[in-house]
């Protein structure tokens, strides 16, 4: 099993990315549009060459100043949104195709092609063509196709993106099945892939990676706006003056509980809650101990059965999920002042 170490540099597209993806390991890499996502997979697949730096593929270097492995020599598997999948061979054949090419006779290779189909649910596909098939069963076609040649690495850019919300699950179960043990780079930008596929998580953002490492640590204490918005979570930076109390501006204090690792008094905090725990007044509520503090709504998004309130909350940017009913009786517009409060047992504090 091979693992992955990436220190490639691409002045032109603004890239200097270091990276280092354990043997085994499916590695989720999220980020702003533009952020060099996709550059990353295209340097380690070939198809970008890195002007300085290096890649290696467990032992093999594959690429530096002074090397370059062609493509199909690199042993990576690269399956995008698009299945491309042969239009003139059958599902049998397209997934037989890598062996076919990589040295096997027709007969070992169809033997695999069988099981790979077998693998992501669709033995009973074999002889339609690509023509025939669903944009889900053409996806899982394009993983045992993807699979089937046993790459040391396999690279994922959104491959559920565009599929409807059923199928992506059955897709991504697929997925979640098939790369268990395997070193893989997975581009989305949907936190459900990450909890069901990924065990490490790198975030991008303007050609260097600013976050990495478990997953799940990371999803439960994200550290930067991007990531935050991903989890669907306010993320509120600020001042510790005590485990349980962050200043997130002069005389403005937020309180919470503490994370495992405590905030330092003096040093920089974060605190983290859901939408859905912020409450809006026009009045402070009193009541149990919570927070209450004053902010303005800055605009409002109908999403469903919810409204997102959007707030400066002392210069933070925060958000609300209230009914329509709630928002209504409010009288809310852009440039109200309410009181948002939150519960203390509802804030997350942690060290930034």
């Amino acid at each position: 099993m091979s693992g992955l170490y990436v220190r490639g540099v691409v002045p032109d597209r603004g890239v200097e990315l270091d990276l280092d993806v354990p043997a085994g390991s499916v590695t989720a890499v999220v980020g702003p549009n533009g952020a060099g996502k996709t550059t990353l997979l295209h340097l380690v697949a070939g198809l970008v060459r890195l002007q300085s730096g290096r890649i290696t593929i467990g032992e093999r270097e594959v690429a530096s100043a002074d090397t370059y492995v062609p493509v199909h020599h690199r042993r990576v598997a690269l399956l995008t949104q698009r299945p491309a999948l042969f239009p003139h061979l059958d599902v049998l054949a397209n997934v037989a195709f890598g062996p076919r090419a990589a040295g096997a006779d027709r007969t070992a290779a169809n033997v695999r092609a069988v099981a790979e189909l077998y693998a992501v649910g669709c033995s009973d596909l074999a002889s339609r063509r690509p023509d025939q098939l669903s944009g889900g069963q053409a996806q899982r076609v394009a993983i045992a196709r993807a699979l089937a040649t046993d790459p040391d690495v396999v690279l994922l850019d959104e491959p559920l993106a565009g599929l409807d919300i059923g199928v992506a699950a059955e897709v991504r179960h697929t997925l979640a099945a098939r790369l268990r043990g395997r070193t893989a780079l997975f581009v989305t930008h949907e936190a459900l892939d990450i909890w069901t596929i990924a065990d490490r998580l790198v975030v991008v953002d303007g050609g260097r990676v600013v976050e990495d490492g478990p997953a799940i640590d990371l999803l439960t204490r994200p550290r930067t706006p991007f990531l935050a918005q991903l989890c669907g979570t306010n993320l509120v930076p600020g001042v510790a003056l005590d485990d349980t109390s962050l200043e997130v501006a002069p005389g403005v204090v937020l309180r919470g509980v503490p994370d495992d690792e405590p905030l330092v008094p003096g040093g920089a905090g974060l605190a983290s809650v859901l939408p859905e725990a912020v409450a809006l007044h026009l009045s402070d509520p009193g009541g149990s101990p919570r927070n209450a503090l004053a902010a303005e709504v800055t605009s409002i998004e109908p999403r469903g059965q919810v409204v997102r309130v959007h707030l400066d909350l002392a210069g933070h940017l925060v958000a609300a999920d209230l009914t329509p009913q709630a928002v209504a009786e409010l009288g809310l517009a852009p440039g109200s002042s309410v009181r948002a409060s939150v519960k203390a047992t509802q804030v997350r504090l942690y060290r930034r």
